[in-house]
């Protein structure tokens, strides 16, 4: 027996009397990493869960491969894991959706293949939301680079008042997001109609569509996940699909500035002007770097000091 079945099978069995979570796994373009973000559900201190990994590679070398991680763990660690392959790539947004509709779990959570959860990640805040008898929830965010390091933390503590109008305030802001650290029951997110079709920023729409739904929120001060930052990564998250998705982004936030003060709307508007000189900045075009650095500071710049400082 190895040491990952031994941890497995000694964890607290009172969770198999506990609400079923399903863990939602997209993954894309990634081996080693998703072992790793595998391996740290095996280790869970919860045990009622499923695992379902939805393959949007669509390609057959990259299935192979995929597979071959999935049946490997099932073999070595005795585990029971969902596979899914996507036979056109479908994107983030829509292979999460195409998790959720199999999923069985009372509760649905999420894990990037690139990230990994630590070993109480589920009982807490299962358990809490068991307590507050949430629709949604959300933790804090710590995020670490390459090297492990921990480079930032995101922590929630501006959170005061559970309203759906103040939420909206706090979302539209800072953004409450992080697919790792987001909870759903599984009814609720079928309710508000599940990931829109939009892969850069998903979550933050998602968040939303939570928001708007009014359905009971709750929020678990601390994080049990890292989650990594990629300096050197060429994605949608990066590049023209980052500008193009942080436009986007603040065109919808416009429709919601009616609801807000003038000063939370030049906080959203300092926030999105250094937002796009960061990703001009990633990009060396630092003429467009300072451009938007310059709108920045005209909207609040102590405001963008103080991102800086607190990173919220």
């Amino acid at each position: 027996m190895n040491i990952t079945t031994m941890i497995h099978k000694e964890k607290d069995m009172s969770s198999h009397n506990s609400p079923k979570v399903s863990i939602i796994v997209a993954t894309y373009r990634r081996k080693e990493a998703l072992k790793k973000a595998l391996q740290s559900l095996i280790t869970q201190s919860y045990s009622n869960f499923e695992i379902i990994v939805v393959d949007d590679n669509a390609d057959v070398e990259w299935n192979t491969e995929i597979d071959n991680i999935v049946n490997s763990m099932k073999i070595s660690d005795n585990v029971e894991i969902i596979y899914i392959q996507n036979k056109n790539n479908k994107g983030s947004a829509e292979t999460r959706n195409i998790g959720i509709k199999v999923a069985t779990g009372e509760y649905v959570t999420f894990l990037d293949d690139d990230d990994i959860y630590l070993p109480d990640k589920l009982r807490k805040q299962v358990e809490h939301m068991s307590k507050e008898g949430a629709d949604f929830s959300l933790t804090d965010l710590w995020l670490y680079d390459e090297k492990d390091k921990l480079i930032e933390k995101r922590i929630r503590d501006y959170i005061k008042d559970f309203s759906s109008e103040s939420l909206t305030r706090y979302h539209l802001m800072y953004h409450m997001t992080g697919t790792d650290v987001m909870m759903f029951k599984k009814k609720y997110l079928i309710d508000i109609g599940l990931f829109s079709q939009i892969n850069v920023g998903d979550e933050f729409y998602l968040m939303q569509k939570a928001i708007d739904g009014k359905g009971i929120f709750s929020y678990l001060p601390g994080c049990e996940v890292k989650a990594y930052v990629h300096s050197e990564t060429d994605g949608l998250s990066s590049g023209d699909g980052k500008i193009k998705g942080e436009n986007q982004l603040y065109e919808y936030k416009k429709k919601y500035f009616d609801r807000l003060t003038q000063k939370e709307q030049r906080y959203i508007k300092m926030r999105h002007y250094a937002v796009l000189a960061f990703a001009e900045l990633r990009r060396k075009r630092y003429f467009y770097m300072i451009k938007n650095l310059s709108l920045s500071l005209i909207f609040s710049p102590t405001k963008l000091i103080n991102l800086f400082i607190n990173r919220k």
